[in-house]
């Protein structure tokens, strides 16, 4: 019974769940390769505010790793074991090294005062990768290692139940602080315009749009437009469960995100690269496989 309810929820095969972990990885790697360590560390350790377990490392550990030669080091270990979990090599060992890492990273640079929670869902995944077992498909252990997967659906359904309950719950949660915050006041129709004026004019972004200065114009979408979002974050929970709910709120989502690089200059790649988890891989890599065969097919008769 268990097993059937789950079948219904989640894809349960040891593929899916690989394919997670290497896009997951992949899309992790990429981020790191592309940031300059170097930069992070050319800045002094006296404007250090450690949070956390972060406060539990010495100060001359802090002055020894906060170098360009340090941040090159971390960086080197982080790419390291980033690439040996996307493509799967001794993936019990180097999925738990990356998810140690990459949290100890995420620390030190908000120990400077970043404050982002854009990666909180991707490190959490990270961490679930880390104590399943992600490395039986689609991966180097597969090929090289020989290893065995593990008999039932509970083992890899599970991993994958439990990454979309956490991403869901980073945009629920976020509707629900919302309201608890702001209250009706949120939806008021200035509140839209001046939050995305007030990104636009600082210096703080990747990206500098100037979109958000058509929102006075727009006075009476400002709040249709924050009920809408509210609305999405409230139910996207729904897609756990539904398929249905899934074709609309991930598309949704990837139009949110969109418009608030245009209009907010935010950008949360980390978010929809979690995207992933509600992918079902095996499904669609033989949907593109059939289409290709098709096309092929198509083309042998045209040319008959």
């Amino acid at each position: 019974m268990e097993s059937r309810v789950l079948k219904r929820l989640v894809p349960t095969d040891a593929v899916a769940l690989g394919a997670i972990r290497a896009a997951i990885c992949s899309f992790v790697l990429l981020e790191v390769l592309l940031t300059d360590f170097v930069d992070l560390g050319r800045l002094p350790t006296t404007v250090m505010r450690p949070t956390g377990a972060m406060q539990v490392l010495p100060w001359k550990f802090y002055d020894a790793l906060v170098t360009p030669r340090g941040m090159l080091a971390l960086k080197f270990l982080l790419v390291l074991s980033l690439a040996a979990s996307a493509t799967g090599y001794f993936t019990s060992v180097s999925t738990k090294l990356a998810a140690l890492l990459f949290l100890f990273y995420e620390g030190l640079i908000r120990s400077f005062g970043h404050f982002n929670h854009d990666e909180m869902p991707v490190a959490y995944i990270l961490i679930c990768l880390a104590f399943v077992s992600c490395g039986d498909a689609f991966s180097l252990d597969e090929t090289w290692r020989r290893v065995r997967r593990h008999t039932g659906d509970l083992v890899y359904g599970y991993p994958i139940l439990l990454m979309r309950c956490l991403l869901a719950w980073s945009y629920f949660s976020s509707g629900l602080i919302k309201l608890r915050v702001s209250g009706i006041g949120y939806f008021n129709a200035d509140n839209l315009p001046n939050l995305a004026i007030m990104h636009s004019l600082d210096n703080l972004h990747s990206t500098h749009f100037q979109f958000a200065f058509w929102l006075p114009n727009l006075h009476w979408l400002a709040t249709l437009a924050v009920s809408l979002v509210i609305l999405w974050e409230l139910t996207f929970p729904l897609g756990i469960i539904s398929r249905m709910a899934r074709r609309i709120i991930l598309p949704l989502g990837l139009l949110f995100h969109f418009l608030t690089i245009l209009f907010m200059n935010l950008s949360f790649p980390y978010h929809v690269a979690a995207y992933a988890v509600f992918i079902n891989w095996p499904v669609l890599a033989q949907r593109v496989t059939t289409w290709r065969r098709a096309k092929l097919l198509t083309k042998a008769e045209a040319a008959a």
